[in-house]
């Protein structure tokens, strides 16, 4: 039974042995900034605008890590995390996010605790069976 959605929920990594210990210099950490995001690499240097794919995890002090090809355990250190997941990004716009991780498994009954906008929120399930396009807008 899944913990009530208003209540916090940590994720531990479900494959501790699938933690390669390379390449965490280039994680990047999301900023975000009058509705657009950019990346910052380690150690604050260098600010990146985001147009790709990434996997992410929301760590427990509320930091949100990504890369576009290291895996969930390598950006969180094997720790257990807040969420986990994959958002896409256009010029700095977030396009859609999603709980997309199998080392944590996030249930989308948790997903604000990722800190993304739920607007964009879309199952893992919803992008495997849509592929990558957006999910489509109503119109006004």
């Amino acid at each position: 039974m899944s913990a009530p959605a208003t209540q916090t929920r940590l994720y531990p990594n479900l494959r501790p042995l699938a933690q390669p210990d390379t390449g965490r210099e280039q994680i990047f950490t999301l900023q975000h900034w009058y509705g657009h995001y950019g990346l910052r690499g380690r150690g604050g240097r260098g600010h990146y605008v985001p147009n790709a794919r990434y996997l992410f995890v929301r760590t427990r002090e509320g930091e949100t890590r990504m890369h576009p090809r290291l895996r969930h355990p390598v950006l969180a250190q094997g720790a257990a995390v807040m969420y986990a997941g994959e958002a896409y990004f256009e010029c700095g716009s977030l396009r859609w996010w999603s709980n997309g991780s199998g080392h944590y498994r996030p249930d989308p009954d948790h997903a604000p605790q990722a800190g993304l906008p739920m607007a964009l929120f879309r199952t893992w399930d919803d992008v495997v069976r849509r592929g990558s396009r957006p999910a489509a807008q109503a119109p006004p």
